[in-house]
């Protein structure tokens, strides 16, 4: 089967890992700032420049990153380290 080529301006497949890294990396360097008063609000983290956006809710979070950092991708976690949203199965 031949290769297809690839669109104009796709970017190149992300390195997860490394995309996490840098952004818990950065989280850790922002931490002293949030804590322990913003414990349980949402940093969302573009991990190429180290940008950030602090809010209360995840849909405030978005809502400001998309504004200031349009088509990039980030990084969602509470302040404090902890999980953005439990999922549960019943």
């Amino acid at each position: 089967m031949p290769k297809r080529k690839s669109p104009a301006g796709l970017k190149l497949p992300v390195d997860w890992a490394s995309f996490e890294r840098k952004a818990l990396e950065r989280l850790k360097e922002i931490q002293p700032l949030l804590l322990p008063e913003k414990a349980n609000y949402i940093v969302a983290i573009e991990p190429e420049s180290g940008g950030y956006v602090v809010a209360k809710t995840v849909a405030e979070a978005t809502e400001e990153f998309r504004r200031r950092f349009p088509d990039k991708l980030y990084f969602m976690v509470r302040a404090d380290g902890g999980p953005v949203m439990r999922l549960r199965f019943k």
